[in-house]
């Protein structure tokens, strides 16, 4: 079923009409579930009665007493007020988690009538809502817009439908001029996809396995798992497909260049069958020789540099190992410390604060830059190529560490425009790197102390309850 008008207003009075509510409302992007709601908050005839909006207080109010949250954070939110006037929030990754645990507790109570939502309820949430609207055939990522896949389409349409609720579950579209339903038709009808192993040979995997095991019996370890044999299966399936394309080309009748393009598809099948079959295992060699030229592996073992690197469990490992090794940490407070990392752990093509300047020493900005080149120029397998030394992030680090509380700190992101989801995303990552340093008591026992100060520091409310909130 298709809504013509892809604006919020008329497909929730359409649902409403229909009793097809409450529902979950998929956007492309986060700006347009923060529109919807800020549009919405406007709209009288989107306004619920004034006993449903003391109920949405009432329980907002025992969601913060349960989980123990400030309840002044909550009702300072930006979309507080349209959440109680309205019963439509926005749920996406640039909120605040404790927001968003506040619009799921809400959503599974029955209290919401809609969610206008980005993927991230599709994919990490678990709960279901009677009718879901998918508004477009692509979703943004870090390198622009994608069609959804088959998995993805079946994480927002399987959201239809509440188990002891309702005996059926809605999922309908609603393009627009920048939606094509064929698109989202074709996808539905797609198989799901395949089981597919999680195993990848990254860096820090690399090293955490080579406290218990050798190069040797990575090597054996690698050769017998899942990926390699599931990567040896698909290797099999287009090597009889790629026989059975070439008995036919001799007999086909075509003119000399069409078999000349068959003879090159048949040469690219097999040569793709080649990198499946040994992609695991070059993979792996790709990242054993990587990490032995940056100095982590010694023979077939991990040498001394490697043995105290194993130990920080984190993506950023290497370029964490790279900063101790350079004496980057040497005489550093744990604030220092915490905004040296954060300047290379935020996304580029994130807006952060650029309140302060120059909170790194000129040096020292040049060997983290000159780092994370090194690193990348390595090219060892899950290492991201889009990591940089961004001077914003250590800003936004060091704002929120000299701020009063969150209600301070959130009114200087809302002046520069920063969503509190990516702060908070930020300054969560920064802390757990700096928790793994502050395993390396053995070693860098000083560096351990700052760095688990430093975590201390950051950890204040709500970053630390959120991250609670997730443990349990």
């Amino acid at each position: 079923m298709a809504i013509r008008n892809v604006s919020l207003a008329p497909i929730v009075r359409q649902l409403e009409k229909n009793d097809l509510l409450p529902a979950i409302v998929f956007r492309t992007a986060r700006v347009q579930c923060d529109t919807d709601v800020e549009r919405a908050s406007t709209n009288r005839r989107l306004q619920v009665s004034s006993a449903k909006q003391t109920e949405l207080r009432q329980a907002v109010e025992a969601i913060a007493k349960r989980y123990d949250t400030d309840i002044d954070l909550i009702r300072s939110h930006p979309h507080y007020s349209s959440l109680v006037k309205t019963a439509i929030g926005a749920h996406h990754a640039g909120q605040l988690l404790t927001w968003r645990l506040v619009l799921e507790e809400l959503m599974s109570a029955g209290l919401l009538r809609v969610l206008v939502a980005t993927g991230t309820v599709a994919a990490g949430v678990d709960f279901p809502a009677r009718t879901v609207v998918v508004t477009a055939h692509s979703r943004r990522g870090a390198e622009g817009y994608e069609n959804l896949s088959s998995a993805e389409f079946q994480q927002m349409s399987g959201r239809a439908g509440r188990r002891g609720k309702d005996t059926v579950g809605f999922c309908l579209v609603a393009p627009s001029m920048f939606c094509d339903g064929r698109v989202i038709s074709e996808t539905a009808q797609k198989p799901p996809a395949p089981l597919e192993s999680a195993y990848f040979p990254s860096a820090s995997t690399v090293l955490n396995l080579m406290r218990y095991r050798n190069v040797d019996d990575l090597r054996f370890t690698v050769e017998r798992s899942l990926a390699s044999f599931s990567d040896k299966k698909q290797a099999v399936i287009i090597r009889e497909e790629s026989a059975s394309f070439e008995n036919g080309i001799e007999d086909s009748g075509l003119p000399d260049d069409q078999v000349k393009k068959r003879r090159k598809k048949v040469s690219r099948m097999r040569r793709k069958a080649d990198e499946l079959e040994s992609r695991q295992m070059d993979t792996l060699e790709q990242a054993l020789s990587g990490l032995s030229d940056l100095g982590y592996l010694d023979g077939n073992g991990l040498s001394e540099k490697g043995y105290w690197a194993a130990q920080l469990c984190t993506s950023m490992v290497i370029e964490l190992g790279e900063m101790i090794e350079k004496g980057l940490f040497e005489g550093c407070s744990g604030e220092e410390i915490a905004i040296m990392i954060g300047s290379v752990s935020g996304d580029s093509y994130r807006r952060y604060l650029s309140v302060s300047s120059n909170l790194i020493p000129n040096d020292k900005v040049q060997v983290l830059e000159k780092i994370v080149k090194e690193v990348r120029a390595a090219e060892l397998p899950g290492s991201s190529d889009s990591r940089e030394y961004v001077e914003d992030c250590a800003s936004t680090i060091s704002t929120w560490l000299k701020a009063e509380d969150w209600q301070e700190f959130r009114g200087l992101l809302n002046l520069a425009g920063v969503a509190e989801g990516d702060a908070a995303r930020l300054i969560s990552q920064t802390a757990d790197h700096l928790n793994q340093l502050s395993r390396l008591k053995d070693s860098h026992p000083e560096l351990a102390k700052e760095a688990f100060y430093g975590k201390v520091k950051l950890l204040r409310p709500p970053i630390s309850e959120a991250l609670a909130l997730v443990a349990n």
